[in-house]
C-alpha cells in the first residue's frame, strides 16, 4: 500500500509527522477480502496471508473511516494518538474517524479480522440503531475491549455473513442488506459486551489543548445548525478566534471552519439520502438563508448539487 510523503509539524510542543487523511475510498481496489463500493471493506488473515501484515511503514496514518479489528490470537503493537497500544487475542479495537495510528509490529502467530466503514455510512447506521454517542466520542477516539469467547464467536459469525454478502453479485437493496448486517453486529456487540457507555479508553488524561478541542466539538454538535462561525464558539469558550483556531489545527490537523463545514455537510448528506425531506426542507432545517446558498455550499463540499446527491 502506498503511503504519501509526510511533513513535520508541531503538536503539543513535540515534533511529529503530520499524516495525510486516509479512508475507504483511498484503499487499493485489491485490499482486503471483500468490498462494497467506497462504503465498506473487510480484511483478515484467518485462512490466508494478509499481504500488508509484514509491510510495516512506521508512518502515521490519519484514519477518516470507522476501523474495527478483532484479534483471535497473537499480538499486534500499534501507536494510536501518541499512545502505545498492544492488542492481544480476544481483544477488539474500535478506532473512530480522526485517530492517528501506525503499526509497529505483529507476532508470527497473529490471526485477526476487521472492517473499515465509510464515515457517512457509519453515521447512518448509528442513527438507525439509536446509538447516542456525542461528537467527541465519534471523532479522535479509540476503544479497546477484551471480549468473551461468546462475543468473539459472534463477531466472527457476523463477519463471515457480511463477507458472504459482499461476494454476491449486485442486486436491489444490497447496500441496505449489508447495512443491516453491520447494524446487527453493532447491536449484538453492545448487548453481549455490556456497553458501559463506550467510555474513552485513553492511557492518559486530556491535556489543555485536547480539552479545548473536546469542548469545541461538544459545542459544535449542539449549535452547528444555527452557528457556523468560529467566533461564536470562541466566545462561548472565552477564547479568541485565532487562539481557538490554532488549538483545533494543532490537535486535529484540521482548521475549525473545516470541522464546522464538514459536520454540516455530513448532516446534510444524511438528511438528503436517508430522510423524506425535500432539498428546501433540509436547507431550512440547517438554517441556510436560502435554498440557493445551501446548494452552493453543498456543491462546494461534495461536488454534487443536493438534487443530484439525493438521486445517487
Amino acid at each position: 500500500m502506498e503511503i504519501d510523503v509526510f511533513s513535520t509539524d508541531k503538536m503539543n510542543n513535540t515534533t511529529t509527522l503530520s499524516p495525510q487523511s486516509f479512508d475507504v475510498s483511498k484503499l487499493p481496489t485489491d485490499f482486503g477480502t471483500g468490498r462494497f463500493k467506497d462504503l465498506l471493506v473487510t480484511f483478515d488473515n484467518i485462512e490466508r496471508d494478509f499481504p500488508f501484515t509484514k509491510q510495516r511503514s512506521h508512518f502515521p496514518i490519519k484514519c477518516e473511516s470507522l476501523f474495527i479489528i478483532t484479534v483471535l490470537k497473537g499480538n499486534i503493537w500499534l501507536n494510536i494518538n501518541l499512545s502505545e497500544v498492544v492488542l492481544c487475542g480476544g481483544q477488539m479495537l474500535v478506532m473512530m474517524p480522526g485517530c492517528i495510528f501506525d503499526g509497529q509490529d505483529v507476532s508470527e502467530d497473529v490471526r485477526f479480522f476487521g472492517i473499515m466503514i465509510d464515515h457517512e455510512y457509519m453515521e447512518t447506521m448509528r442513527k438507525n440503531v439509536g446509538l447516542n454517542m456525542d461528537l467527541t466520542h465519534r471523532y479522535y477516539t479509540y476503544f479497546v475491549n477484551s471480549v468473551s469467547q461468546l462475543v468473539l464467536d459472534n463477531h466472527l459469525q457476523m463477519y463471515r455473513m457480511i463477507l458472504q454478502e459482499l461476494s454476491e453479485g449486485d442486486y436491489m437493496y444490497k447496500k441496505e442488506v449489508i447495512q443491516r448486517y453491520c447494524e446487527i453486529w453493532l447491536l449484538k456487540n453492545i448487548s453481549l459486551n455490556g456497553r458501559k457507555d463506550y467510555q474513552r479508553d485513553m492511557n492518559k488524561p486530556l491535556n489543555r489543548k485536547e480539552q479545548i478541542f473536546h469542548d469545541f466539538l461538544a459545542l459544535l454538535e449542539q449549535y452547528f445548525s444555527q452557528e457556523r462561525s468560529i467566533s461564536f464558539y470562541a466566545d462561548r469558550m472565552c477564547l479568541t478566534p485565532k487562539y481557538l483556531s490554532t488549538i483545533i489545527k494543532d490537535v486535529s490537523g484540521k482548521h475549525g471552519m473545516q470541522w464546522i463545514d464538514e459536520y454540516v455537510s455530513l448532516e446534510a448528506k444524511a438528511l438528503l439520502r436517508h430522510s423524506e425531506l425535500s432539498v428546501k426542507q433540509v436547507s431550512d432545517q440547517l438554517n441556510f438563508p436560502s435554498q440557493s446558498m445551501f446548494g452552493r455550499f453543498f456543491k462546494k463540499m461534495t461536488g454534487y448539487s443536493p438534487k443530484q446527491y439525493k438521486l445517487l
